[in-house]
């Protein structure tokens, strides 16, 4: 679908030159622009020729420009692909009825995981959509693997199509596309030897297969008529950190990196503790939960220092979540003794989604406000970062300002 023009930057040579809001770029030097990365991808030449479609006219515009140099050019909002799959652990299928709008949307794009580094399945590519990845280097990929098994991963994920997931991932590789790859971890279905088995699989395509992660299964109190699932016990989380470690120091061996690593809640869930920075290897699924612990607790010091304090806050309430609340609390303990200032935490349990959900980054905005006037919250309140998402919205399609307002507390967010 073409590209619609939203703005064009006044100081650019598109304004120049006469292009102008709603005009549609048709094509660029003969190649269709579908979106914003057929648009990067080709307006990257020195010599341009682009076809534009202004009401029922269609213009030709001429460019010569500095390579790489863009063009200026905003766009209005464009069509992303939704996913096919129906899978028996999918959160969107579990999600609160009041949450956000952007939490039920199901999206499974490859554009989108090239440009966010969201998960996509592959179950949706086309052969020209594989091509056009290869053509315009989309790497690295951001994929849901969950099992190298096709008969089981079929099961699992509930699509139509018919696709043989190691060769799609052969594919990718041979043609030199970077990829980090997740398994979400669901106890009777994908765990041992199915979770060995895949692993191995995925780590016999290094170095193109750059990362694997295991997170466990995530489940809400909305599981209503869906297959029935439990939750990553104690005992599996052990077995899988054990395992885990075990494949690490063959591949260390082999390919001189550990490739696979472990979300957060499972060294939290059996209370041991977190691995060092090199055990991530630059944390490329941090936003999967992938050592954002770790992060937290090399970068507290430099966290706190950012607050600047008023005089005149003699007290701190710190919100936090159940999984996280014990390293939450040491660390407060160490602000406490640093800085000569109460701290005091507050455990929040998570009303609207159930309580089987423990992280910070599924905290309501209902959940807290109640937390907050159920307890003595002092003279500041801290709120995790990542409760909010990058547009400052909670879960339940609220904002800090309503916090406070509903609240009456002098409220910040604070990166923890």
């Amino acid at each position: 679908m073409p590209l619609k023009i939203k703005s064009v930057n006044n100081q650019t040579i598109s304004n120049n030159i006469g292009i102008q809001p709603n005009d549609i770029i048709i094509s660029i030097n003969n190649h269709n622009i579908n979106d914003i990365i057929d648009y990067k991808f080709y307006q990257s030449d020195e010599n341009l020729r682009i076809k534009i479609q202004r009401n029922n006219c269609q213009k030709i515009y001429k460019i010569k420009k500095e390579f790489s140099k863009d063009l200026g050019l905003e766009f209005c909002g464009i069509r992303y692909r939704k996913c096919n799959c129906d899978c028996i652990f999918c959160f969107v299928n579990q999600m609160h009825s009041d949450a956000r709008s952007s939490l039920k949307i199901k999206d499974d794009d490859f554009r989108l995981s090239f440009l966010l580094g969201n998960f996509i399945t592959l179950t949706n590519l086309t052969d020209a959509d594989y091509q056009r990845i290869v053509e315009q280097r989309l790497s690295p990929l951001y994929i849901s693997v969950h099992t190298t098994n096709d008969k089981l991963r079929k099961e699992m994920m509930r699509y139509r199509v018919k696709i043989n997931i190691k060769e799609r991932l052969k594919f990718l590789a041979e043609n030199g596309i970077q990829m980090h790859t997740q398994i979400v971890l669901i106890p009777d279905w994908n765990e041992g030897i199915e979770l060995e088995r895949t692993i191995f699989d995925l780590a016999e395509l290094y170095p193109s297969v750059q990362s694997i992660a295991i997170v466990p299964v995530g489940l809400t109190k909305f599981r209503e008529g869906l297959t029935p699932i439990r939750p990553v016990d104690e005992d599996l989380a052990k077995k899988v950190i054990s395992d885990s470690m075990k494949w690490r120091d063959k591949f260390k061996q082999k390919l001189g990196t550990g490739l696979v690593t472990l979300a957060d809640e499972f060294f939290l869930l059996v209370r041991e503790e977190i691995p060092e920075e090199e055990y991530y290897n630059d944390f490329p699924q941090i936003e999967n939960g992938v050592g954002m612990t770790r992060k937290l607790l090399s970068e507290w010091d430099t966290t706190v220092g950012s607050l600047k304090l008023n005089k005149d806050i003699n007290s701190i309430t710190i919100i936090t979540a159940e999984l996280i609340y014990p390293i939450i609390k040491n660390l407060s303990n160490e602000f406490q003794k640093s800085y000569k200032i109460r701290t005091n935490i507050i455990k929040v349990k998570n009303e609207y989604l159930g309580e089987t959900v423990t992280v910070t980054g599924l905290l309501s905005c209902s959940d807290v406000i109640k937390a907050i006037k159920e307890n003595d919250c002092g003279d500041l309140i801290l709120l995790p970062e990542n409760m909010f998402n990058e547009d400052g919205i909670t879960l339940d399609d609220k904002t800090i300002d309503d916090l406070r307002k509903e609240t009456g507390k002098e409220i910040k967010i604070l990166k923890f």
